[in-house]
C-alpha cells in the first residue's frame, strides 16, 4: 500500500494483469489489515516468489535493481541470479512439476504475455503472443498442460488451456463477469478457479479439465450478521477474498478437499474448506492465505491477533493450533515439498523479504531483501521434488 497505489498508471498495471473486480476482493482483504501494515507505506517495489523443487532454489520477483525482473537464489541465502532482465517487467515464476522450467509473464506497453524459460534462466521464449493480458499461468500435476487467464477477444478475463510449448490454446470458461485463478486439482482432472459470473461477487468454482461440469461450491446469497456492528443488524453478503497473495484456492494433496477464504461481516476473514462433490463446508480458522502441508494433516495460514499478522498451523481436525512467529508482518505461508519448512514473506526492519523456517517456527532465517507493493501482494508455491 504505497502512496501511489491509486495512481492512474497502478490502475492500468491492474487492468493489465486481468484482476478486475477480483483485484478489489484482494484490496478489500488488505484495507481490512491496514493498521498492521502501515509501517510498510513507503515500500515501493513488489515482490512475487516460488520455491523450486528440490527446495533448493527459490525464484522470486523484485524491483530492487529498477525494474520488476525475476531472481533465484539458494536456500541457504547462496547462489543468488538474476533470471530475466529488461524490456518489459518479468513476474509470476511458476516452476514446471519436473522443476526443470519456468513460466512467468512480460508486461511490455500495453500487453501482457506468457512466457517460458529453463530453470538458469535460458531458452526464454513466449507462449501466447494475443494483445491485451495473458496471467495466471498454472502447470498441470504431470507438466503436459499450462491453465492460464486471458482477455483477449475483448471478452474480459477468461480461462483458457494451452500445451506447455503454447499449442493448442483452449478457452475454457465463457460466462459473463470475470473467471481467473485456475488451480489444477492434484490428479489433473479438475482446475477449480474464481468467477463474478453470479450476482458480481467472486465465488469459487470448479470444472472438469476440459471446461465442462462447471459447479458454483459457494454461495453469494448467504448473509451473515456483521460480528463488529456493535449491536446493528446490519446484514453483509458473504463473498470469496482470495488468498491473499496467491489468489488461488488451495486443493488438499488428496483432492477431497479445496482451501478458501470467505469474507464475515466487515472486518473478519475465516479459512474454510469445501468438499467439491459433496458441497460440504467447514471452517478451520479465522484468518487467511491457507496452504495445506504436503501430507494433507496440517495448514498453515496468516492469522491477525493484537495487530500483528502472524502465521500459525492448525491440524486439520483442528486440535492443536501453533504459532510459528512473533514479530512483525508475516504473510503468505507455503510448505517445502517434504513438510519441513515453510517459506513466507515478511516485514520486520521495514522491509519486505523473503524467509525459511522449519515447520515447528524454529529456524528462521532471511534469504534476502525483496521489498513489494503490499496493494499487489506476492504468492510463494512449492512445487515437487526434482525429477
Amino acid at each position: 500500500m504505497t502512496g501511489e497505489s491509486g495512481s492512474g498508471s497502478d490502475a492500468h498495471l491492474t487492468a493489465r494483469l486481468g484482476l478486475g473486480r477480483i483485484a478489489g476482493s484482494i484490496l478489500a482483504l488488505l484495507l481490512l489489515t491496514v493498521p498492521l501494515l502501515s509501517n510498510l507505506r513507503q515500500i515501493p517495489h513488489r515482490t512475487f516468489a516460488a520455491v523450486g523443487p528440490e527446495a533448493e532454489r527459490l525464484a522470486f520477483v523484485s524491483s530492487e535493481g529498477g525494474t520488476v525482473q525475476i531472481f533465484a537464489i539458494n536456500t541457504d541465502g547462496t547462489g543468488l541470479q538474476q533470471l530475466t532482465r529488461p524490456p518489459g517487467q518479468s513476474e509470476i515464476p511458476v516452476w514446471s512439476p519436473d522443476g526443470r522450467r519456468i513460466a512467468f509473464i512480460r508486461a511490455q506497453e500495453r500487453d501482457t504475455q506468457i512466457y517460458l524459460m529453463n530453470a538458469d534462466g535460458g531458452g526464454q521464449r513466449p507462449l501466447t503472443a494475443s494483445p491485451g493480458t495473458n496471467t495466471f499461468p498454472a502447470w498441470s500435476p504431470g507438466g503436459p498442460s499450462i491453465a492460464f487467464v486471458s482477455d483477449r477477444g475483448g471478452s474480459g478475463p477468461q480461462i483458457y488451456v494451452m500445451n506447455a510449448d503454447g499449442s493448442q490454446q483452449t478457452r475454457l470458461t465463457a460466462s459473463p463477469g470475470e473467471s481467473t485463478v485456475p488451480v489444477w486439482s492434484p490428479d489433473g482432472r479438475r482446475i477449480a478457479f474464481v468467477s463474478t459470473r453470479d450476482q458480481g461477487l467472486p465465488e469459487l468454482y470448479v470444472m472438469n479439465a476440459d471446461g465442462t461440469g462447471q459447479r458454483r461450491l459457494t454461495d453469494p446469497e448467504l448473509y451473515v450478521a456483521n460480528p463488529y456492528s456493535r449491536g446493528q443488524q446490519r446484514l453483509v453478503p458473504e463473498g470469496i477474498l482470495l488468498r491473499s497473495g496467491t489468489l488461488h484456492p488451495a486443493w488438499s494433496p488428496d483432492g477431497k478437499q479445496i482451501a478458501f477464504v470467505i469474507r464475515v461481516g466487515l472486518y473478519e476473514q475465516s479459512v474454510q474448506v469445501v468438499n467439491p462433490d459433496s458441497g460440504y463446508r467447514a471452517r478451520v480458522a479465522t484468518g487467511y492465505a491457507p496452504a495445506w502441508s504436503p501430507d494433507g494433516h496440517r495448514i498453515a495460514f496468516v492469522g491477525v491477533r493484537h495487530g500483528d499478522a502472524q502465521i500459525y498451523v492448525m491440524t486439520t481436525d483442528r486440535s492443536r493450533l501453533l504459532r510459528l512467529t512473533s514479530h512483525g508482518v508475516n504473510l503468505l505461508p507455503t510448505w517445502s515439498p517434504n513438510g519441513r519448512r515453510i517459506a513466507f514473506l515478511a516485514s520486520r526492519d521495514g522491509t519486505l523479504g523473503v524467509y525459511v523456517m522449519n515447520a515447528d517456527g524454529s529456524g528462521q532465517q532471511r534469504l534476502g531483501s525483496a521489498s513489494g507493493d503490499l496493494s499487489k501482494l506476492p504468492v510463494l508455491s512449492w512445487r515437487p521434488h526434482l525429477r
